[in-house]
């Protein structure tokens, strides 16, 4: 299955649209100066709003205007943006996301450069059928972590080629799945930095053809007011 057509702007559009996304991100960046939990919580909501509206071309200027991490370290808060696209199942999974999105965030070790995923409870039923043949996921107080991985500080794998902080699910010791309704191992995640403590993601496939495929953006952010 090919990719999906991306949205396709006039200059003047396209022209409209990144200077609006630069001018929030100013503010959102202003805010983060002097009331950085009010910009952290802003800038989630203005992500939320972007994902809910499945604005990829918003969501590409926003990755653009990101910077590499010097974090994220420890327990953060996760988000879907929007809807998979680019890969047979995404028709399949979309719908089952709007139920229960199953995954809660990510989890890094900044110190050892490794890191896993969070998922609800109820992954634990859904998973042995999903990702067929993995056994890495363990219950801890009351969700499933696994999917481990390392990470580091590259330059992006598409544009736009910003350095972001890449997530490598391919490490042999992990023995993450790669089968076709959940081929983590053959992905990558790339997050930067929108303002301290909120992170804007995207999930790079790649293909059996060495095509490297965008097929998803996720947030994280610090918790706020939150028991993790």
């Amino acid at each position: 299955m090919s990719a999906p057509a991306q949205q396709v702007d006039s200059p003047v559009t396209a022209a409209r649209e990144a200077s609006a996304v630069s001018a929030m991100l100013v503010d959102l960046r202003g805010l983060a100066q002097t009331r950085p939990t009010v910009a952290r919580a802003a800038t989630w909501q203005y992500i939320r709003e972007l994902g809910d509206r499945n604005d990829l071309p918003a969501l590409r200027i926003l990755f653009g205007e990101g910077t590499a991490p010097e974090g994220p370290d420890g327990k953060l808060e996760g988000l879907i943006v929007g809807k998979l696209f680019g890969i047979p199942e995404a028709h399949l999974a979309n719908p089952l996301m709007r139920i229960n999105p199953t995954w809660q965030g990510k989890t890094f070790d900044l110190r050892a450069g490794t890191g896993f995923n969070r998922l609800a409870s109820i992954a634990r039923l859904a998973m042995p059928i999903v990702a067929v043949g993995y056994r890495g996921l363990r219950r801890v107080d009351g969700e499933v972590e696994g999917f481990d991985f390392d990470h580091s500080i590259e330059e992006g794998r598409i544009e736009p080629r910003v350095m972001v902080r890449a997530l490598d699910y391919g490490v042999p010791a992990y023995n993450n799945p790669s089968v076709r309704t959940f081929p983590i191992r053959r992905t990558r995640d790339e997050i930067v930095e929108i303002v301290p403590g909120v992170y804007l993601g995207r999930a790079l496939l790649t293909m059996r053809s060495g095509e490297v495929r965008l097929i998803a953006h996720f947030a994280l952010r610090e918790p706020i007011g939150s028991p993790l």
